[in-house]
């Protein structure tokens, strides 16, 4: 029988030959978990995730040819790094040992052992390079520096690696949560609510996009844009890994299509973007001729909302609005 960690191992190692995530499989092998196990393996596969540039940094200062090594050795040393530099309730003992005995091959045990004990020894590296420091890949942060409507470039990297929220339409149901053992606050930004820590299940307990949810309000209708997401990044951190450069291209292209397809029907609505590239948002809007954006400074405001304008929409700021990603009223010209 499989335990957490060996699912986790098996999950990672199928995402590098692969390129994504069986989430059909990975629930299946989930299953045979018992609650606490499950957290566990959820942890490792998507912390590692968001840390492994750091983590690969880590292992490239006792490793000379580390993409030498077979797809799950080098899986199995990432998952030791994180236990070890990141996961408190690990003893590094038990993050050495444990990752040991999941190598299957003789001879690469005496290696994971050692390259294990030296990180443990010497600690994390004193310096890194910016984007090692962040775990991000150097193209996206380059790219996002260039980008002038981000405030804050280390907030939004923060945010990147900082696991999302779980934001729910819980309405008179807080006694009920409290009693089934959740963890949860109201949002500072709707009647929704914010969960910290899920307890027992629940019947109709409905997850949404808090933005989505706020636009529904405005009383017209939602161009919804997902393209590179770009700006989901906190929940789906195989994107650090996954995506290019060029892919912003063609996202851009799938963005006009949208908006040219809403403008036809449409004299008034609103175009809402989970991406964060100048390409699929201010860019996309410009190829609108005989459309103008509506000022919609007050309704951000009103909602404590921090949101910038670059002269067509709104970017939506890291950790002072529901989620990150790009919003525009427009409306035909007169």
């Amino acid at each position: 029988m499989q335990d957490a960690r060996s699912i986790a191992l098996q999950t990672l190692s199928f995402f590098d030959v692969n390129g994504y995530i069986s989430f059909k499989k990975v629930e299946i092998a989930l299953s045979i978990l018992s609650s606490k196990d499950r957290s566990f393996c959820i942890n490792l596969i998507y912390g590692i995730l968001r840390m492994r540039i750091r983590i690969d940094y880590e292992l490239a200062r006792f490793l000379r040819k580390p993409r030498k090594l077979p797809v799950a050795v080098r899986n199995i040393l990432r998952m030791g790094v994180f236990q070890i530099q990141f996961l408190d309730s690990v003893p590094e003992y038990a993050s050495i040992d444990s990752s040991v005995s999941l190598v299957g091959v003789k001879e690469f045990k005496g290696l994971v052992n050692a390259v294990l004990r030296k990180i443990a020894d010497s600690g994390p590296s004193k310096e890194q390079p910016f984007n090692v420091t962040y775990s991000h890949p150097e193209w996206l942060v380059n790219y996002w520096k260039n980008v002038e409507w981000i405030e804050s470039l280390e907030e939004l990297l923060e945010y990147n690696q900082t696991p999302p929220v779980q934001t729910v339409v819980a309405s008179d149901r807080e006694d009920e949560l409290v009693r089934k053992g959740f963890v949860f606050d109201r949002s500072q930004y709707s009647d929704l609510l914010n969960i910290f820590q899920r307890g027992d299940s629940m019947n109709k307990l409905e997850n949404v996009d808090e933005v989505e949810y706020i636009l529904s309000g405005v009383g017209v209708p939602v161009a919804k844009h997902g393209g590179t997401l770009t700006g989901r990044i906190n929940s789906m951190p195989w994107l650090l890994h996954s995506l290019r450069l060029s892919a912003f291209t063609e996202a851009s292209q799938k963005a006009k299509k949208l908006l040219r397809g809403f403008s036809k029907e449409h004299d008034d609505f609103i175009y809402y973007s989970k991406a964060m590239t100048e390409a699929e948002n201010n860019e996309a809007l410009n190829s609108l001729g005989d459309f103008e954006s509506v000022e919609m400074e007050e309704f951000f405001a009103k909602r404590r909302i921090a949101a910038k304008f670059d002269g067509s929409g709104y970017w939506l700021q890291p950790w002072k609005s529901p989620l990150v990603g790009y919003v525009a009223r427009i409306r035909r010209s007169r």
